[in-house]
């Protein structure tokens, strides 16, 4: 039954783990995903047991975000309530906001006496600042753990063995690579190199990275095995073909076929040690969004049980294994829609809004498949994702790199790039509390920027700038930044580094698309694109004004003055029907900003005119002037307008509201639609219209027509003969002046 999880984590049998939670849902109907907390908590999350039997005592982690100033963990200690009885919350691994308040915790909590199927709804408040009093792990824990890889090596083939116990044993002592403890869970990062049974030399790439979380006194012990093939500087890096046997105790707990392990890429399986805790989590999903932690998802969406059963048959019916793709695109820069290139994935945004536990699967087994992609690169130096703010002159794609990294033997599925990526890790992140997942946002963001060209105009060294990109790449790229950003614990050695990153990038889309810039923006706001001819392609900049959004939202610094910037355009151009632009046309593929003399287009009616060359004069109302960008479809490009467009007014862009409803008018079957697929259901918090009918389009006055001068002649008499002379008289209209010629004119 939970054979197609990778690792993650409910704790399901002694020898596996699928995710720290799963989520119960009846078939039939879509989940609310909303909780009824109580009204003076913070927020809450229900725990469900998915054991067959009672659980004497049940011990629970989770990931959870928190909105700005509810939360100081420097003044205050949060406490769990389920109905008035009141249980211990571990905090640890906390990311701050902006004001310094707790974005993001890992939150740990021990439930006791859990029957079967039955679920608990922990409240959750602050109390005065209060000691943690850790648990006492023992010097020597029975954990017992031992890789067996039998590595291809040329004709013949040779078992290493990872024997970490000693590694954690000493890390106990000394207290090196504790990711936190408490009273409720300790977790140690341990990294053990593989060694040749029968030499003992140390293989160069394979190396085991191990997550040892350890509750109730060290007596339960939950693993993530991260196998690795990452490391940056080391000599011929290439694909490994292996099998596994994961034992604990001399017993077999794990045993993973042989399999292809591509270069710089990584896999990972979670067991336990004791006796497994079984459990899984709801969140509070409306507080959980209230917190910024992702977009305003439209949680009043009723997906019907019929595309929540088909969305599970995806990844039951895709290959899920170590290495393989599940569903995501094997090469990225494929064209049209696909399911991971959204604000978020498919797959996340209907976990989102019915947090279905059978939606958890395509989570994780599609952000599992993401860390086989060949974009890991871990400094061995630092034991971190590379740092172009360490290395100034690091690239990954060509050789000419500061310090060099050598080149790597073999091809796999993947041709990762930036501007067709999914945000693959985030969530799971959010969800869980993993430290695999947060590992994943990191390597992600580093590589965004580590692949491009250093220089001065490109990647800015250590500034790590995402300029070589494309208005997409450019979008999708900071979103990564942003997560790394505001996922990393406060404490984490690259928290500062990749904040600076985010910093640099504000601070170049500011001067970049700032409303001071005259060369990339044009007069109204049109963002010109570095690609085809420096047209603008307005749903790519809807991407970039979605992210920004988002940004903005969670007080990011110059993300607002961006946005705004931008939104003269984004958001302009759907109310600027009065000014001769037809809204229906809004929502297009690419737009020249120049006329045929390569001056910008200042006016909208200009504007509309060069890029609708058949509609220019016909009225909006007329039928041919249709409603362009796939209405019907929740992956075209009216739905990432009309995201952009809710994300902005929920950022405080002043007509976005209004321009969200109008769109809202022209895109009528986009609800019904987005029941089959919601990545771009997102909604304003407030001020949304409910309007489904087709629009009238606003009345454009027809320009008044000019008045025309008029003049009557006469003469006397009308007839004579050459050379005689006759008078002529004439009276005019409408006109100012007269003039004529060998004669007077004021007679």
């Amino acid at each position: 039954m939970f054979s197609f999880m990778n690792n993650f984590f409910t704790r399901l049998t002694a020898a596996v783990s699928i995710s720290l939670f799963l989520l119960t849902i009846v078939p039939g109907s879509a989940a609310a995903a909303s909780l009824t907390c109580a009204s003076d908590a913070i927020t809450c999350f229900e725990v469900t047991s998915k054991s067959a039997g009672t659980q004497a005592t049940l011990p629970v982690t989770l990931g959870q975000p928190f909105k700005a100033g509810d939360w100081n963990p420097s003044t205050h200690s949060l406490y769990g309530k389920i109905g008035s009885t009141e249980v211990a919350l571990q905090t640890n691994d906390v990311s701050s906001h902006i004001d310094g308040t707790a974005r993001f915790a890992v939150v740990s909590t021990v439930l006791t006496n859990v029957t079967a199927g039955q679920s608990r709804i922990v409240n959750v408040y602050k109390k005065a600042k209060v000691s943690d009093t850790p648990q006492t792990i023992p010097a020597s824990p029975d954990w017992k753990l031992t890789l067996e890889a039998t590595i291809v090596e040329g004709s013949t083939n040779a078992l290493y063995v990872a024997e970490p116990q000693a590694l954690l044993e000493a890390q106990i002592k000394s207290g090196e690579g504790r990711r936190f403890q408490g009273s409720v869970a300790t977790e140690y990062t341990v990294v053990a190199p593989f060694k040749n049974k029968n030499t003992g030399a140390v293989h160069p790439h394979l190396t085991a990275r191990l997550h040892v979380r350890l509750y109730e006194n060290g007596t339960r012990i939950l693993t993530d095995v991260v196998l690795e093939n990452t490391r940056t500087f080391t000599e011929n890096p290439s694909n490994l073909t292996y099998s596994l046997v994961i034992k604990q105790a001399g017993q077999i707990v794990h045993t993973q076929p042989q399999l292809t392990h591509y270069h710089h890429a990584r896999w990972h399986k979670a067991v336990w040690r004791g006796t497994p805790s079984q459990y899984v989590v709801r969140h509070n999903m409306s507080y959980f969004i209230a917190s910024g932690a992702t977009w305003n998802y439209d949680l009043n969406l009723d997906i019907p049980e019929s595309t929540i059963a088909a969305e599970a048959r995806g990844i039951t019916a895709a290959n899920s294994a170590p290495m393989q793709s599940a569903q995501l695109a094997t090469y990225f820069p494929g064209t049209g829609g696909r399911p991971e290139i959204a604000p978020l994935p498919e797959w996340t945004a209907m976990y989102i809004i019915t947090q279905d536990e059978r939606l958890l699967k395509n989570i994780f087994a599609n952000a599992d498949a993401a860390a086989g992609v060949g974009s890991h690169y871990r400094d061995e130096n630092t034991g971190q994702p590379l740092s172009v703010i360490k290395y100034p002159n690091i690239t990954i794609n060509y050789d000419w790199s500061e310090p060099k990294i050598p080149k790597a033997n073999g091809s796999s599925i993947w041709s990762p790039d930036v501007s067709h990526q999914g945000s693959f890790a985030y969530i799971p992140y959010m969800l869980t509390g993993d430290a695999f997942y947060l590992d994943e946002a990191l390597f992600w963001a580093s590589w965004n920027v580590a692949i491009h060209n250093p220089g001065a105009e490109y990647r800015q060294f250590d500034k790590g700038l995402l300029v070589p990109e494309q208005i997409r790449g450019q979008a999708w790229g900071l979103r990564s930044l942003a997560e790394a950003a505001f996922a990393l614990p406060d404490t984490h050695p690259q928290k500062a580094e990749a904040n600076t990153i985010l910093r640099n990038n504000m601070d170049w889309f500011l001067e970049y698309y700032g409303q001071t810039n005259k060369q990339r923006l044009s007069p109204l706001g049109a963002i010109r694109s570095g690609y085809n001819d420096g047209d603008n392609a307005p749903w790519q900049a809807d991407f970039m004004s979605t992210v920004m959004s988002w940004l903005s939202e969670n007080k990011q610094p110059k993300a607002k003055e961006v946005l705004t910037s931008i939104s003269r355009f984004q958001v302009g151009r759907f109310l600027a029907e009065p000014q001769g632009f037809c809204t229906a046309r809004a929502a297009g593929y690419w737009w020249d900003v120049e006329d045929a003399q390569n001056n910008f287009i200042t006016t909208w009616s200009d504007f509309y005119k060069r890029n609708n060359v058949d509609l220019a004069n016909l009225p909006c109302s007329d039928s041919a002037v249709t409603v362009e960008g796939y209405p019907d479809w929740s992956g075209g490009y009216a739905a990432v307008a009309r995201a952009a467009l809710a994300a902005a007014a929920n950022a405080g862009i002043p007509e976005a509201i209004t321009a969200y409803n109008r769109w809202l008018t022209f895109t009528p079957k986009l609800g019904a639609d987005f029941k089959n697929s919601p990545s771009y259901a997102i909604v304003p918090r407030s001020g949304a219209s409910t309007v489904t009918s087709t629009p009238t389009p606003t009345p454009v006055p027809a320009p008044t027509p000019a008045i025309l001068p008029t003049v009557t002649l006469s003469a006397a008499p009308t007839s004579v003969a050459s050379g005689q002379e006759t008078v002529v008289t004439w009276s005019s209209t409408n006109a100012t002046t007269c003039t004529g010629t060998n004669f007077t004119t004021g007679g």
